[in-house]
């Protein structure tokens, strides 16, 4: 596709014929004191007494208990299809 191609082309004829228009200076300065506001992190409050905000057990307890649960859900499955096929002769 080339650059005069728009000729044959009736989308481009079509976006070729738009008008641009501009967004008042007014407009524009609250429009980007709105994405500032809503993009600036929220502010920080400072502790005085630490706490346990749940990360122990997010990253560590609750993986071992399902793993734990894994585990002895294979043993009892490995358990029960053995004494299946050791049953039959």
């Amino acid at each position: 596709m080339t650059v005069d191609d728009d000729e044959d082309d009736p989308t481009l004829g079509a976006v070729a014929k738009l008008s641009a228009y501009d967004v008042s200076q007014r407009h524009t300065r609250r429009l980007r004191h709105r994405c500032h506001a809503v993009l600036q992190p929220p502010a920080r409050q400072e502790r005085s007494v630490p706490r346990l905000d749940g990360t122990a057990v997010q990253r560590l307890v609750a993986p071992a208990l399902g793993g734990a649960w894994c585990l002895v859900y294979l043993v009892e499955i490995m358990r029960r299809a053995a004494a299946l096929y050791s049953s039959t002769p």
